[in-house]
């Protein structure tokens, strides 16, 4: 693993994540469709093989009564199967509705996280801090940075990643040298400090890049998923 965060394997390894991360999406929808086309064709065949079997076309008949109850018959058993398959198929459009009204509030979700300024991870002013971190997010998290720190540029590299991902949640970063007040207050000491916040209250911080080291003899080489 390349340790310089803007190195060529790292670039490489969030490409690969990335067109990984797609072709499961497409995949799953690919999947998705398939199996409506093939419950729609189930139904069908389903409904053709039954009225084959119970309702299919006989041989004439010379005594026209019998050929009149035989269709009376059938048609009143038909009309039974296909009430039975009208039931069955308003289970499976309830189901499909269902399904529908779930995609449509994760888009109005999604919609509504990326318009609070989720999805990427963001600079932000001292001033500011207050007003990101108490409004309509409920999921905030604030990387306290140095520009002259490699390790600080190591944790935005992974924190850009992780912010595309999770846009359920708001990813910020703040220069500590630019943030006397807060850094006094949660004593920041170590670079870079990750603050995770809940509805405005702290429930999680991260000290330098304690515990995500995946060999403690290369303490900067650690994976995203970590």
């Amino acid at each position: 693993v390349d340790r310089a965060p803007t190195g060529t394997a790292y670039r490489e390894l969030h490409r690969k994540q990335r067109e990984h991360a797609k072709a499961v999406a497409a995949s799953r929808q690919r999947d998705a469709e398939r199996s409506r086309l093939q419950e729609n064709q189930q139904i069908l065949n389903a409904r053709e093989h039954m009225r084959r079997m119970n309702f299919g076309e006989k041989g004439n008949s010379d005594n026209c009564d019998q050929d009149d109850d035989y269709n009376n018959s059938s048609s009143d058993s038909e009309d039974e199967f296909d009430h039975l398959l009208d039931e069955e198929n308003d289970e499976l459009a309830a189901i499909r509705q269902a399904r529908i009204a779930q995609l449509k509030q994760q888009q109005s979700q999604h919609a509504t996280n990326m318009s609070l300024g989720h999805g990427s991870l963001r600079t932000i002013k001292e001033s500011e801090f207050l007003s990101e971190c108490t409004g309509s997010s409920k999921y905030v998290i604030v990387h306290y940075f140095n520009d002259e720190f490699e390790r600080c540029k190591i944790m935005d590299f992974h924190l850009k990643i992780i912010a595309e991902a999770h846009v359920e949640a708001k990813f910020l970063r703040m220069d500590a040298s630019k943030a006397p007040f807060f850094v006094a207050k949660f004593q920041v000491r170590t670079l870079p400090s990750l603050f995770i916040y809940e509805e405005g209250k702290e429930i999680g911080r991260l000290t330098g890049f304690d515990g995500l080291a995946l060999n403690p003899k290369k303490p900067d080489e650690w994976h995203t998923g970590r």
